[in-house]
């Protein structure tokens, strides 16, 4: 019968289809404990759909000026109204949302990435080694992430390129501890004992059986600098060392509209900045949401 079943493509298609709807619903289960979680989740497809499919949507070049529309308070021609040079801010709003994302994702990308390597190396290997990387993780940690990513960004240039480098070698420590922590009370345990016992090698030993043990505190952390780069991505850009103008990015909005502020035209800053908070929100919820997902001490 159950060969019959095999052989059948409608019974295993439906089989199939069983068991993704039962895994939905298993996810579903465990998701709607977590408030926090779901709505950083649906906030970021909204994010997501909105830098994805909003710059197809406005026909309007961020980058054309209109002189004789300067300064134009929001109206149904430009509903979040337009720039000192005449520029609709709309549109650079969702063009900037597209850019300071990719950037963000890159960065927590160069960050765990960097920082998950170092932190298995240090901990597993552990004598002279561990103590050179973590004194090293000591004097990056010494500084503000934002300070260090400030100071590189003027001293090499404010390109993506060193954004990215700076704000991925400022956040890497946090995460070679986390890693280096997890990895030094999995070292001794049975299985790894049992691994060594054997003749596995040891990078499988790293890859294979350390590593799968740390992505839950590797996901939230990863998640988290999502957030930070974000707000520091905009900031580098709020005092000048970001992504160079003319092109759209939401710290420079901010910064070019909060002079105007004080003769009421509050659109021209409001904006890319509601639009940076509500990213640096979502992050966090999905950061927060997952550690207590993942971390058994807090699972419900």
């Amino acid at each position: 019968m159950a060969a019959e079943e095999a052989a059948d493509p409608v019974i295993a298609r439906s089989t199939t289809t069983s068991l993704s709807a039962q895994g939905l619903q298993n996810l579903w289960r465990t998701l709607r404990h977590y408030p926090s979680l779901l709505l950083g989740i649906f906030l970021l497809v909204v994010i997501l759909a909105v830098a994805t499919f909003g710059p197809l949507l406005v026909d309007t070049d961020p980058l054309d000026t209109m002189p004789r529309f300067a300064r134009a308070e929001p109206s149904s021609a430009f509903p979040f109204g337009n720039d000192a040079s005449g520029r609709d801010i709309l549109s650079r709003v969702l063009h900037a949302i597209r850019l300071d994302l990719a950037i963000a994702f890159v960065v927590a990308l160069v960050a765990t990435v960097l920082g998950t390597m170092v932190g298995l190396l240090s901990g597993y290997a552990g004598g002279i080694l561990d103590q050179i990387l973590m004194r090293f993780v000591d004097i990056l940690m010494a500084f503000p992430g934002f300070l260090l990513a400030l100071t590189v960004t003027a001293v090499f240039g404010n390109n993506v390129r060193t954004i990215v480098f700076a704000l991925g070698v400022a956040y890497s420590p946090v995460i070679i501890r986390v890693v280096r922590a997890q990895v030094l009370s999995l070292r001794e345990a049975q299985f790894i004992e049992a691994s060594r016992a054997i003749g596995t090698p040891t990078w499988e030993v790293i890859f294979f059986h350390l590593l799968p043990n740390t992505y839950s505190v590797v996901l939230a952390q990863a998640t988290l600098f999502l957030a930070w780069a974000v707000l520091d991505i905009a900031g580098l850009s709020f005092l000048g060392l970001g992504i160079k103008p003319p092109t759209p990015e939401l710290g420079a909005m901010t910064a070019d509209g909060a002079e105007h502020m004080v003769s009421g035209r509050w659109w021209m800053s409001v904006f890319p900045g509601g639009f940076i908070m509500l990213m640096a929100l979502t992050f966090t919820l999905i950061g927060d949401g997952l550690r207590d997902m993942l971390d058994p001490r807090y699972r419900r």
